[in-house]
């Protein structure tokens, strides 16, 4: 059930849009909060988002092929060389996914949620091959990102600045995977790389 919320840094008020975010970021003072019991909980301030072009805006509706999507939050890492914009995104079936933007290229990825053996961070090499399930893919990067801003609802709970390690694997018919080494925890997504002039906005 969607809330009225109060910024308890600004006073601003906030319409949740998804069913359960953890995370909503302030658009008025961009201080990032925890979502705890109905109440909002400031952590810190993220970085504005505003300062660079992007083929997505939050809350407008866009379609790939016969999908439609609309963002509903964004988070951006910094990898060294450059960053990358994460966009939690909903369809028009309510399913909540990820759509990745990185130097324009573009992939949709969803967290697969059980059974996936992945192989620890230090053990993989640039080049390497790793199976994942059935899929056998190949290490394209391997890193280290933080994240340096965020913006809408998330449905994690994020700290700025916070930094974790990752690699990216490619595999037949542009299969993606990355699996984030996070502290307490690994994550992997499942996506596919897509033709960025496929998407449309409605």
């Amino acid at each position: 059930m969607a809330l009225t919320l109060t910024c308890p840094s600004c006073g601003n008020t906030i319409n949740q849009v998804t069913r359960s975010p953890q995370i909503v970021v302030c658009p008025v003072c961009n201080s990032t909060n925890f979502l705890n019991n109905g109440k909002l909980e400031d952590v810190g301030k993220s970085a504005v988002l505003t300062d660079t072009p992007s083929i997505f805006e939050i809350y407008k509706t866009y379609r790939h092929k016969d999908w439609k999507f609309t963002p509903i939050g964004r988070v951006r890492y910094d990898y060294g060389d450059g960053y990358w914009d994460e966009w939690f995104v909903r369809s028009d079936n309510d399913k909540e996914t990820w759509v990745s933007v990185d130097e324009g290229e573009i992939a949709i990825e969803s967290l697969v949620k059980k059974g996936v053996s992945v192989p620890p961070f230090d053990d993989v090499k640039v080049g390497g091959i790793v199976m994942i399930n059935r899929d056998r893919m190949t290490v394209i990067e391997k890193n280290s990102c933080t994240m340096t801003g965020a913006q809408g609802e998330l449905p994690f709970k994020i700290i700025p600045n916070e930094s974790y390690n990752y690699i990216d694997l490619l595999g037949p018919r542009r299969i993606s995977f990355t699996i984030e080494y996070q502290q307490s925890s690994v994550d992997c997504y499942k996506g596919v790389w897509v033709d960025p002039f496929d998407i449309v906005e409605v």
